[in-house]
């Protein structure tokens, strides 16, 4: 999967170039999931329009991923780019902000995640 989450590296670059930054870009694998990964992401410009901001993240990570690669993700969740429990994030952003951070075994957001990748943002120019 960590190949996969590389590449969603190049989706969220694009994305900030082209829409703006996003709060939140990540992997989660839910505890007890299949084997089936969550894109987890947050931005202001989504929480504007949620469903054509999910249509463009969608459509975004359908051009730049394999079919295989396709099959291993279950869904696309909005996360609003305010919600109170983003902020304990931060700590896999700002020490590691330019690299895919991989994390094991924690809460995140209210779920227990098994694996999770944070995409480094890109801040659009």
């Amino acid at each position: 999967m960590k190949a996969t989450a590389e590449k969603m590296i190049t989706v969220e670059q694009e994305f900030a170039i082209e829409h703006g930054d996003f709060t939140l870009f990540a992997l989660f694998l839910r505890e007890n999931s299949p084997e089936l990964w969550d894109v987890i992401v947050s931005a202001p410009w989504i929480d504007e329009n949620k469903e054509d901001g999910m249509n463009k993240v969608v459509a975004k990570i359908n051009a730049n991923l394999e079919k295989s690669e396709l099959l291993t993700l279950t869904r696309v969740v909005i996360v609003e780019h305010d919600h109170l429990d983003l902020h304990e994030l931060d700590r896999f952003y700002f020490t590691h902000s330019s690299q895919l951070i991989e994390v094991k075994n924690e809460n995140l957001l209210g779920q227990e995640i098994k694996q999770a990748f944070f995409i480094p943002l890109k801040k659009a120019a």
